[in-house]
């Protein structure tokens, strides 16, 4: 079992995966009182997108980052390619999803920082 971990330069908010025609857009997004959530996005290169999944709350950045690379590692190990410098184009749809994690009236506890971070991949 081959395992990856994306390795990038420096803070990372925004990251784009492709495989042929395909794309994967991670968004890291403040959803409320100091927490961040995690927003994946998939879908054609040139539509929009089919498929999403929300993570989070977390106490810091760092530890939605960490997610973040976490989960880009195992879509290289599903042959996607990140691409830091492409631009992602889902980003309002990423933010209007991004409220749906720390939704005011639920309870919903933060994360713990000991999480396994348990995710079902996009593909």
């Amino acid at each position: 079992m081959k395992l990856h971990y994306f390795h990038g330069r420096g803070p990372l908010r925004e990251l784009v995966m492709a495989l042929e025609d395909h794309r994967i857009e991670l968004h890291i997004r403040p959803v409320g009182e100091g927490l961040w959530g995690l927003v994946a996005l998939a879908g054609p290169e040139r539509g929009r997108p089919d498929g999403q999944f929300c993570r989070g709350p977390w106490k810091t950045q760092a530890r939605a980052e960490s997610v973040l690379r976490s989960v880009a590692g195992t879509m290289m190990g599903k042959g996607y390619e990140p691409c830091p410098g492409d631009y992602v184009v889902w980003s309002v749809v990423a933010q209007r999803l991004a409220r749906t994690i720390g939704a005011a009236g639920e309870a919903q506890a933060v994360t713990p920082d000991a999480d396994a971070d348990p995710f079902q991949p996009l593909v």
